[in-house]
């Protein structure tokens, strides 16, 4: 009641610029009165879509303040709504990202170049607790009575980490159980049956048979094929990663890569690095291997260098190729390893980057912060 109190106040205090007689204000007043319940409906509508909607939305003015947040930020972020409202949204952000949301805000004023601007996006939010969590953020802009503001959509998708973590490492013990069966089973079997037919080979030479060379011939096939279902077991099964493994697998990966695709590839370690965490190791030694593979199918390198280091609490794994360099914009028909690169590390809560190399070439980095705990 008292704002419709004050609105009608409004109305009458400029009533003598809008209207010469108090019979064209009487024309009007009904047209008004449609307008303003049309512009209640709105505003009733709109609260009701903000308030209840699932997602989380925080809207900022361009100075990155909080303005107004819905019930599933209060939600997700544990703060209350006046604890939010008036503070600088950076507040929900750890402080890797605080320290730059507001050089972001300013950028994008300066420069109009959308770097997040309608794109969504991975990041990571606080909580009031102080727990970090990832989530899915969209922004958006828009102007209210000529004011600029900015709409960011926030999802927590840490239930969709912990699910696709506990994929990951389904999948990799599927893995080692399929690379353990065919090493003891079938590499086992195959090396029996080669032992089996090369003395049959031996008897028969001695004996002059005619079918010697023949056997001789299955036995070397059969050999062929235990030494191929063994090479297979141990892609599989690189090495026990666990521990001081990683360095060992990757240096692997190197040395193979010499072998098989006969380019330099070299391995160095820094510090004494330390996974203790089975999934986490697998998946930077998968990260590696498919820079590897990256750099000589794609790059065309000829020179590959691969670093894993130790530095303060994070694990850094590097990987640098003289090939002709990683492209502004990836393909739409590219292949799927970059994307699973990506997604490997995010599952192990590391930082993937891709960069050009100043003196050509490639250079991707996976940092994995304190692994040991």
């Amino acid at each position: 009641m008292t704002e419709q109190v004050e609105r009608w106040a409004r109305i009458e205090s400029h009533v003598d610029d809008l209207f010469l007689s108090s019979a064209e204000l009487a024309e009007r007043l009904a047209f008004i009165a449609k307008r303003l319940r049309v512009r209640d409906a709105s505003r009733r509508q709109f609260t009701a879509i903000f308030e209840n909607a699932v997602d989380s939305i925080i809207i900022i003015n361009r100075e990155g303040i909080i303005r107004q947040v819905n019930r599933a930020t209060v939600r997700v972020f544990g703060y209350s709504p006046e604890e939010m409202t008036g503070q600088n949204v950076s507040m929900l952000m750890p402080r890797s990202y605080a320290r730059n949301h507001d050089r972001y805000i300013s950028n994008y004023l300066r420069t109009g170049k959308r770097k997040v601007m309608g794109i969504g996006r991975e990041v990571e939010g606080r909580r009031k607790n102080g727990d970090v969590f990832p989530m899915e953020l969209a922004l958006s802009e828009f102007r209210s009575q000529g004011a600029l503001y900015f709409a960011g959509i926030v999802r927590d998708i840490s239930e969709r980490r912990k699910l696709e973590h506990e994929i990951l490492r389904t999948s990799e013990h599927e893995r080692r159980r399929v690379g353990q069966d065919l090493h003891d089973g079938l590499g086992q079997m195959l090396t029996g049956i080669s032992l089996i037919a090369g003395n049959l080979t031996k008897r028969l030479a001695k004996e002059g048979h005619e079918m010697t060379e023949d056997l001789s011939e299955v036995t070397e096939l059969v050999r062929e094929a235990d030494r191929m279902s063994r090479n297979i077991a141990r892609g599989l099964v690189p090495v026990e990663l666990d521990g001081e493994g990683l360095s060992a697998a990757i240096e692997g990966l190197c040395s193979n890569a010499l072998k098989f695709f006969s380019v330099s590839c070299t391995f160095a370690e820094e510090g004494h690095p330390q996974v203790r965490d089975g999934s986490a190791a697998s998946n930077l030694y998968r990260i590696a291997q498919e820079c590897i593979s990256n750099a000589v199918k794609h790059g065309r390198a000829t020179r590959i260098d691969v670093c894993l280091a130790q530095r303060e609490k994070d694990v850094v794994l590097t990987v640098q190729d003289n090939g002709i360099g990683f492209p502004d914009e990836l393909s739409k028909d590219r292949g799927m390893g970059v994307d699973i690169m990506g997604y490997r590390a995010r599952v192990i809560n590391a930082r993937l980057s891709i960069d050009r190399a100043q003196e050509g070439g490639t250079i991707i980095t996976c940092v994995l912060s304190s692994p040991t705990v």
